[in-house]
């Protein structure tokens, strides 16, 4: 990986490449030489390369695609090789190629003549003793060009595609002049370019079909490899993306879709002729981008980086960094940009490509938060995969970028295969990016199971609760005397925050301390207070029968117990001939056959330890009614967002605990509902 004096070198030299005109065209070199024909033997059964020397011009002259035409004075180059590597330095836009070609006339008329073009730079028409046979993509004024380097960067080999065959007729002799033109640089443009950079081959249109075909077979054969690691990837996409859709909270799950699926995007970037370049220079910054980030995320997730809240928001400031610059980067491709002047649009690509690949490196900081903690095998081996997937990419993308103007090597070398299996070439990225599957693969494995069995051991730990709670929140209420109570329990999650309590008392004789209350929270944690402060209860009652004096004494053990939650509770202490003592903490009030009764309350409890709490008297009438009920009542809210109300429960509170429970249930239970119902029936219970 470059340091960061080679990447300020980078810029400087780069920089001084923008300030010069990019599209002059270099002085024609002094070694002209007689023009040679090539003569092609046999040519009705096979092929031959046009290799030797070509007469050479830089410029646009429609004169010079004539057989006429005396091309004696012109420089003479060789094909397959780029034009800047024989001295045409800084040349782009239109350049000719012609070449007197003499056939063996031996070889019969009753075939066809073609040629193939394998690769050119960028464009080219074809023109055969003056008429135009064919092209090469499309010259300006709207040009459209293809490249061969985005395969080569794939790590794949790239073979002729057959957009490069073009009939020239019936067999004869004649003059080939080929039109050649070659777009401005960009910023990844190579160091030599320009021209025909592989030689043309002429001969039997059948005989070039199969030698198009046997070079199609070699790149499908060298790309069976990196076709098959897509086809997992994108399988392992489908099923992630499926896995999330059932679970929206499972964010890993999405992230690993997301980047498995980059494998599929940029695929087409790797098929010969499939794009054009402006498409494959738009579209393949973004896909990158896309393979970058959700890589981020997904590290996040696997490695418990998630907690970092600052190095998550960090992240997402990358990740702003990337998208704008890539995507910036990729939408000067819909601008006609190869009208403009060289040094502009040199500016801007420079411009927007240097931040990206600036946070390009990304995973290095991710993993160095990542070595501060403790990480098993799995999550090692993620890291050192992740660190070399990434470091293969930055030295490739910053050896490329701007490697015209710096002569660095370092890209080409990255692109080249290390070894070669059953034909498919293997690269230094081809292999990282195989680990870092497998990695990945391994640690979500991993992570699932570590998923599962923390919810296997919540679940447990929620059964332990409700059976817990069970004992708690008594199922069958001891019997008063002079009094019938009827009770209704329903959580809204698997373990709730209510609780009430009946409990007889030794003073006055034959009366009974009935609690309800509801703590803040929901769930595991709630119900754990609960338990704590049942406890509490039942240890308190056995010293006051006074519901204040009960409170007060509660307040205090949970004072600082209940770590900033707070819990509202109602005592009424029940005697045999029907006065009730009550006292409340900030909990709702009970009501009265229908009737609301007015209470002094107090703080909730857990919040001020030296709270004051006050009992008030109230004496029942024979067939009375006191119903005491939690806020899952009067918060139950329906699909409008309707609250039910404290009107609606005033209606029913007359009504049976099972009733009220069931009308609130109905209207959209949305947290614990408890209703406890106390009737005074002295009658009742001396005839019983």
């Amino acid at each position: 990986m470059t340091d960061i004096s080679g990447r300020i070198s980078l810029l400087v030299v780069v920089a001084l490449a923008v300030s010069a005109p990019c599209c002059a065209q270099a002085p024609i070199p002094s070694f002209a030489k007689p023009g040679t024909p090539f003569v092609a033997h046999n040519l009705g059964k096979t092929y031959m390369k046009i290799d030797g020397p070509w007469a050479f011009h830089p410029g646009d002259n429609p004169a010079w695609s004539t057989p006429a035409f005396d091309d004696s004075s012109w420089p003479r180059i060789e094909t397959g090789k780029t034009w800047e590597n024989q001295g045409f330095r800084n040349l782009t836009g239109f350049a000719w190629y012609r070449r007197r070609i003499l056939l063996d006339p031996q070889a019969g008329n009753d075939w066809k003549l073609m040629l193939y073009l394998p690769a050119v730079q960028d464009v080219a028409e074809v023109y055969w003793n003056g008429r135009l046979v064919g092209s090469s993509g499309k010259v300006p004024p709207d040009p459209v060009w293809y490249s061969s380097d985005w395969p080569m960067s794939m790590g794949i080999l790239c073979p002729a595609c057959r957009r490069g065959q073009m009939v020239l007729g019936r067999p004869e002799s004649g003059v080939l002049a080929i039109r050649v033109w070659t777009a401005p640089y960009v910023f990844f443009s190579n160091p030599d370019v320009g021209g025909l950079t592989t030689v043309p081959e002429i001969g039997n249109a059948e005989a070039i079909h199969d030698q198009v075909g046997r070079q199609s077979a070699l790149w499908l054969e060298s790309s069976l490899y990196g076709l098959g690691l897509a086809l997992v990837e994108g399988i392992v996409a489908l099923l992630a993306l499926l896995a999330w859709l059932r679970d929206r909270r499972q964010r890993m799950l999405f992230w690993l879709a997301l980047y498995t699926a980059h494998a599929v995007l940029l695929l087409p970037f790797g098929v010969p002729g499939l794009m054009s370049f402006r498409w494959s220079y738009g579209l393949i910054a973004p896909a990158v981008c896309i393979e970058d980030v959700s890589l981020w995320f997904l590290l996040l997730h696997l490695l418990h980086l998630w907690d970092e809240r600052r190095l998550v928001r960090w992240t997402a400031g990358a990740t702003v960094v990337a998208v704008l610059g890539n995507c910036g980067d990729g939408a000067l491709q819909l601008f006609h940009w190869t009208t403009w002047p060289g040094h502009v649009f040199l500016a801007w690509d420079i411009g927007l490509t240097i931040p990206a690949l600036l946070v390009e490196c990304w995973v290095l900081v991710l993993v160095a938060f990542a070595l501060r903690r403790r990480l098993d095998g799995a999550r090692w081996l993620l890291a050192i995969a992740a660190v070399l997937v990434d470091v293969v990419q930055a030295v490739s993308d910053w050896g490329g970028a701007g490697a015209r103007w710096t002569h660095w090597t370092v890209a080409e070398l990255m692109a080249r295969p290390l070894f070669t299996v059953a034909g498919s070439r293997f690269t230094a990225q081809t292999l990282a990016d195989t680990l870092l599957l497998v990695a990945i693969l391994y640690v979500v494995w991993r992570y699932e199971t570590e998923q599962q069995e923390r919810q296997s051991h919540l679940d447990q730990e929620y059964r332990n609760a409700q059976e817990l709670q069970q004992l708690l929140v008594p199922e069958n209420v001891p019997v008063l005397a002079g009094y019938s109570i009827s009770s209704v329990y329903k959580p809204a999650m698997e373990v709730g925050g209510d609780f009430f309590q009946v409990i007889p008392c030794a003073q006055p004789p034959n009366s009974a301390l009935l609690i309800v209350g509801d703590v803040s929270g929901k769930g595991l944690r709630a119900a754990m207070t609960v338990s704590l402060i049942v406890g509490a209860l039942r240890a308190y009652a056995d010293t006051t029968s006074d519901p204040a004096a009960l409170l007060a004494a509660l307040n205090r053990r949970l004072h600082e117990r209940l770590h900033g939650g707070f819990s509202t509770c109602i005592a009424v202490r029940t005697d045999p001939d029907g006065t009730c003592l009550i006292a409340n903490a900030g909990h709702l009030a009970p009501y009265r056959t229908g009737q609301e009764v007015e209470l002094r309350s107090g703080l909730p409890l857990g919040l001020d330890p030296d709270a004051e709490y006050f009992d008030i008297s109230l004496q029942l009438r024979p067939g009375d009614t006191l119903t005491l009920l939690t806020d899952g009542v009067v918060e139950a809210r329906n699909p409008q967002h309707e609250l039910f109300g404290f009107d609606r429960t005033r209606e029913i509170s007359g009504r049976s605990a099972e009733e009220i429970a069931h009308a609130a249930q109905q209207f959209g239970q949305e947290d614990d509902i408890t209703v406890v119902t106390l009737k005074y029936a002295p009658v009742e219970v001396l005839h019983g």
